[in-house]
């Protein structure tokens, strides 16, 4: 048995690249291999490799009410000068923090079946978002050596990160190997694969980073941050079990949409917490239009799904805040 799962994104008004032509295509492919339970989890730029048709929608039970969700209210402004004093004409700076902004609380548990309870009430939701430091500061990268190191630094920062809440869940806090890759295609326990980017679950997970990465990552200060958070958010999804389950409970467009849409949620969740930048209105700006550039095919999110979870998680101080399994089918279409 073969299914794939995967996730387009593609720039529909790119900003200035700093190097290169043309708008990028990313494709996330999560590769299920039956008997062994193996998964690809892969950011394609360009080409779409390997997919199935799935069943259309799965059913979820009516959910119940649920607790709200704090928001985050944005510092002040920065006071204006004295008249009395001289002002020497400058930009000044954003003020630092997420803009207030209302976020409607998420539906509560809606099964008891052992592969809902593991996507709806997993392990993962419990603990706080754990801080990142010491990770590089986001910057575009122009060659496979830039983003071998950029990839290489975030990734080791998110692994340090994340590994008490790990212990403290059971799940194994070693280390997963990251690997870089010329060309579009590399081989691995997974199989060969063609992509930029991928996550393959076969021997304790696999993260790899191919030179086709540069397509998006040449233009976009924060794409190597984006991809690192959301391929080592399907490793935190595969650690938890919830890719069987998801393939147990429907395995279709919709059950895919909700997987993705959650990896996309943790990521930026993650860049929430990451210590390497201020969040100035400026950076906050630049997050919405990257997540809103998506091809809407019904597999893998429209525009409004996938920048309302990559916003949302911005918002999040646990990984509960982007429980995409109890969400109403309608808001991760």
């Amino acid at each position: 048995m073969q299914d794939w799962y995967s996730q387009h994104r593609v720039w529909v008004q790119p900003p200035p690249r700093r190097s290169r032509g043309g708008a990028g295509v990313v494709l996330l492919v999560l590769l299920v291999l039956g008997g062994v339970g193996l998964i690809v989890a892969a950011a394609l730029f360009g080409a779409l490799v390997g997919m199935t048709s799935r069943d259309p929608q799965i059913v979820l039970p009516d959910p119940p009410p649920s607790v709200p969700e704090p928001t985050v209210a944005q510092d002040s402004a920065p006071p204006t000068p004295a008249a009395s004093e001289p002002v020497t004409p400058s930009v000044q700076p954003e003020p630092l923090g997420l803009p207030a902004r209302d976020w409607p609380p998420l539906p509560g548990p809606n099964s008891t079946h052992p592969d809902w309870i593991t996507l709806q009430q997993s392990a993962l939701y419990g603990p706080a978002l754990p801080t990142l430091d010491d990770c590089p500061t986001p910057a575009a990268v122009f060659s496979l050596e830039e983003l071998e190191g950029a990839a290489r630094a975030q990734m080791a920062c998110l692994q340090e990160a994340w590994k008490p809440t790990l212990a403290s869940l059971g799940y194994s806090t070693e280390d997963i190997p990251v690997f870089f890759y010329a060309g579009d295609r590399v081989e691995t326990p997974c199989g060969e694969v063609v992509a930029p980017a991928l996550y393959c679950s076969a021997q304790g997970g696999a993260i790899y980073f191919g030179e086709t990465t540069l397509n998006g990552a040449s233009w976009h200060d924060f794409g190597v941050k984006d991809m690192a958070g959301h391929e080592y958010g399907h490793h935190l999804q595969s650690e938890a079990g919830m890719f069987m389950a998801e393939y147990s409970v429907g395995g279709d467009n919709e059950s895919a949409r909700r997987l993705e849409l959650q990896a996309t949620c943790f990521s930026y969740a993650m860049m929430a917490h990451d210590g390497s930048f201020e969040m100035t209105r400026e950076v906050y700006d630049s997050f919405e239009p990257y997540l809103r550039a998506v091809i809407e095919d019904g597999i893998h999110g429209s525009q409004d799904s996938v920048a309302t979870w990559g916003m949302r998680g911005l918002y999040s101080a646990t990984l509960a805040n982007c429980n995409t399994w109890t969400a109403d089918p309608a808001d991760v279409d």
